[in-house]
């Protein structure tokens, strides 16, 4: 409301300044408590979809535990950071200024010391799980909040975002440690690594250039997968 208020009083001061700040008033009071509320309903069946897509899958969990265990050493013994990946359950990619030679001795330093017992190597703190935890969490608030005080605010949001903001990172890490990876992984091995070409576009042509190092990995159960080469 103060905001509002100071709208209107600009409008008799300086008429063309008051109508700017009333727009802006007026966006920040209706369109964005509405667009998060839209967010938030959203958010409520994508989040915990995501997390359940992970959480049945053992193979991609322990592929999670071992990319980021991969992308800890890497920073750690290298001092190279802001590395992303992504894993399925053939592997993991690794996303950043690395050699493949690099990426599969940290992946194998990684896969040995998980072995050995240190799990917090399974945890990383640029997880996209917290993303997903953050906005999932955020939505959770939002729309509990809005059926307690039947107000749809500014102020609703802001209290869902801080709630998100402050605890967001502490459950990220439960889901990542109980949810999202599996940290036991002696019967995982890895396979290679290999560099995937990603499609760009120059000048309107499509052109192939190196992209993401994928380190491959299979399970002492699975059978051995052999590519011929013509």
């Amino acid at each position: 409301m103060p905001l509002l208020i100071l709208a209107i009083l600009f409008l008799f001061v300086m008429p063309w300044l008051g109508i700017l700040f009333l727009a802006f008033s007026l966006l920040l009071l209706v369109l964005i408590p509405l667009g998060f509320a839209a967010k938030s309903l959203v958010w409520l069946f994508i989040g915990p979809r995501e997390l359940l897509r992970v959480m049945v899958n053992k193979k991609v969990r322990k592929n999670h535990a071992l990319e980021h265990a991969t992308i800890n050493v890497i920073e750690e013994r290298y001092g190279i950071d802001m590395l992303s990946g992504i894993s399925t359950e053939e592997g993991f990619s690794v996303n950043g200024p690395v050699s493949p030679e690099l990426a599969l001795t940290a992946a194998s330093e990684a896969l040995s010391r998980l072995k050995k017992g240190e799990k917090e190597l399974a945890i990383h703190a640029r997880c996209g799980t917290t993303i997903v935890v953050v906005n999932t969490l955020s939505s959770l608030v939002f729309i509990l909040a809005l059926i307690a005080t039947d107000t749809l605010g500014l102020a609703t949001v802001l209290l869902a975002i801080l709630v998100a903001w402050i605890l967001g990172p502490y459950i990220s890490r439960y889901a990542q440690a109980y949810i999202t990876t599996l940290a036991e992984v002696d019967d995982l091995v890895i396979t290679g690594a290999e560099i995937k070409p990603r499609e760009v576009r120059i000048w309107g042509m499509r052109v192939l250039v190196p992209g993401e190092i994928f380190i491959r990995t299979r399970t002492l159960d699975e059978p051995l997968k052999v590519e011929v080469l013509d």
